[in-house]
């Protein structure tokens, strides 16, 4: 049976999209917003998503900007109320088609069995490096904390330094955030450490995305920034520990060390507490999504 993830804030039109899709022998799962909908996506593998162009806070063009990040081929058809949104179907390679909300009743079925039965979607291998240490690490069995450590390679081989002894921490890098998203999936670290200022994906997007995925790990800011406003964006989402100043790490040799220790000796009651904020779909954490990250497309539905 194949399986469809309906995504859309409004509840009539989810529970007439999954009626109308049940009615032709399909299976549906439905989401009531964007962060539950990509959560839905790599939990349950869809064979097909339909997805509404316009919610609040991630909207339905974002939304398909993560998952085209994540590469996860997924047919998609966008649900609109807005003819025009049309547009913004070829910026998408997985979008096959969009319906009207209007139209539902009429033409959506007929969509969905065009888009499903088209030859089946392929995976494309995310490439990024494993250091020989990284791997040992990876491979064997230890009770050693797992730090990645988000940052360009100068950054990095102070902050090893600065944390003193390999044997008390595994460390591992990434010198990008597109990167830092897949290694923070894999490895399940007790801790991040990221720059702001990061290729492909930046330090403030890169804690987006990973709340987004379920995995707001602990992470702790390390930048130039000093201004304001950075340091206020930077400390709005779940699971930020800190922000600490780069040029203040270099003056003073032992306040990285007693800022990770500080946030990794916590007991299993605050570990649990922790976890489970980090589990709920809380939209209003990500309200700053659409106004310009450096991943999203300048589209506004």
């Amino acid at each position: 049976m194949k399986k469809i993830l309906i995504i859309d804030d409004d509840e009539g039109t989810r529970l007439l999209i999954s009626h109308l899709l049940k009615a032709k022998g399909y299976e549906t799962i439905l989401a009531k917003n964007g962060i539950e909908g990509i959560r839905m996506a790599l939990n349950h593998h869809p064979d097909l998503i339909t997805v509404d162009v316009m919610m609040p806070y991630l909207n339905g063009l974002n939304l398909m900007k993560i998952l085209t990040m994540m590469q996860l081929e997924i047919p998609s058809i966008f649900v609109t109320v807005k003819e025009e949104a049309e547009k913004y179907k070829d910026a998408f390679p997985y979008i096959k088609s969009f319906c009207l909300k209007g139209d539902l009743k009429e033409k959506l079925v007929g969509l969905v069995e065009k888009a499903i039965d088209l030859p089946d979607r392929g995976y494309t291998d995310i490439e990024y490096t494993l250091k020989e240490n990284e791997i040992f690490d990876l491979l064997g069995k230890s009770d050693r904390k797992k730090i990645l450590i988000v940052t360009d390679n100068d950054t990095f081989d102070l902050v090893t330094i600065m944390l003193g002894e390999t044997d008390i921490y595994e460390l591992y890098h990434a010198p990008d955030g597109l990167e830092a998203v897949f290694k923070a999936v894999m490895l399940n670290p007790d801790l991040i450490l990221s720059d702001i200022d990061l290729p492909k994906i930046n330090g403030i997007s890169l804690a987006r995305i990973l709340f987004i995925l379920g995995h707001p790990f602990p992470l702790i800011y390390l930048s130039e920034k000093a201004d304001i406003e950075t340091i206020k964006k930077a400390s709005s989402m779940e699971g930020i520990q800190g922000y600490l100043l780069k040029s203040e790490v270099r003056n003073n040799e032992t306040l990285l060390q007693e800022r990770v220790e500080q946030i990794l000796d916590i007991s299993d009651e605050q570990k649990k507490a922790l976890q489970a904020s980090y589990k709920a779909a809380d939209i209003d954490k990500i309200g700053e999504f659409e106004s310009g990250s450096s991943i999203w497309l300048s589209l506004s539905p």
